[in-house]
């Protein structure tokens, strides 16, 4: 872009990052995001004060990288790239009866939620090629590789006050501004589109293949409320079920929040103090022992009756608090 065609306005500056956003990756976006921080004074001096609340640049630059290694190595080995390239340390907890469970059958993967790391951790451990994302359709935009290997969900972006309560002032701000670059459709729209990416992801699984869902939403507080999809979506399964058996494979994210990967990705003595005194311990995902979708509640159970069921059964799964919630 010349200095002649560089935005002038916010309006102009907004134009052109969604420009990106809608027709690029988190790559195209990074770039446009760094061109507008040269158009003036102004435009510096407020995303410098932006980038004290929240890592953008970082954080974009991060999910470039990502992208490129999914682009690469597909889901798994992409994954495990990502990380090792990262350096942040993480490991795997699952019994040698689960994995082989995980990477043979037909799976739904359900858990908590407390970072953008999730399912790229859920990713990088279970080693299979069908491996399938519920994700959120902003994400889609980023990492067009996750949008080939995703049934997408459209999610609310102007709830602060959900937002705040699970995580705080910097979730809120970057849900607002990732509201001002994605347009969501009307709500009958929304619920509609959610329903046939729930109806796709159901047949995907009957047909032998896995995904991943987070029916709390995600982050860094306990899910005191699992939405209805995750009940939908076992109701399906069982209503049309077929010969082979279908699995339910709970885990658990540990030692990681949002907090944590902006203090990783960050320079600065203070990151790195944090790095050494806080977040010592390497991330985990737990996995527990699979659990067939037939043995959930019974033909009578109602949709929320499922998902009332299956988070209690969690909650016993894991009831441990961990430094998810740092």
């Amino acid at each position: 872009m010349n200095r002649s065609q560089r935005p002038t306005s916010f309006r102009q500056t907004l134009q052109t990052l969604r420009i990106a956003y809608q027709h690029g990756d988190a790559g195209d976006l990074h770039d446009a995001y760094v061109r507008v921080m040269e158009t003036s004074r102004a435009l510096r001096a407020l995303l410098s004060m932006l980038e004290h609340a929240y890592p953008v640049r970082r954080m974009l630059s991060m999910a470039a990288r990502l992208e490129s290694r999914l682009a690469d190595g597909g889901l798994n080995e992409g994954c495990r790239r990502f990380f090792r390239e990262l350096s942040i340390p993480w490991v795997c907890q699952i019994s040698p009866e689960a994995r082989a469970i995980a990477e043979t059958q037909s799976v739904l993967f359900f858990g908590n939620h407390p970072s953008l790391f999730t399912p790229f951790l859920a990713a990088a451990s279970i080693d299979r090629e069908d491996f399938r994302v519920f994700s959120s359709k902003y994400v889609c935009h980023l990492l067009p590789s996750v949008a080939r290997a995703a049934f997408p969900i459209e999610v609310p972006m102007t709830r602060s006050w959900t937002e705040w309560k699970r995580g705080g002032w910097q979730r809120v701000l970057i849900y607002r501004l990732i509201a001002l670059l994605h347009s969501s459709p009307p709500a009958e729209v929304v619920r509609e589109a959610n329903q046939r990416s729930l109806e796709q992801g159901a047949a995907y699984i009957r047909s032998g293949g896995s995904a991943i869902l987070c029916p709390g939403g995600g982050g860094k507080t306990r899910d005191r409320k699992w939405y209805s999809g995750i009940g939908s979506l076992v109701k399906q399964l069982q209503d049309q079920p077929c010969e082979r058996t279908i699995y339910l494979l709970p885990f658990r994210e540990e030692n990681c929040s949002n907090k944590r990967i902006y203090t990783e990705i960050q320079r600065g003595p203070v990151s790195r103090l944090k790095r050494a005194l806080v977040y010592r311990r390497p991330i985990c995902i737990r996995f527990g022992n699979p659990i067939p979708v037939a043995q959930i509640g019974d033909p009578e159970s109602s949709v929320q009756q499922v998902v009332d069921l299956l988070k209690a059964m969690y909650e016993s799964l894991f009831p441990t608090p961990s430094l998810e919630h740092a």
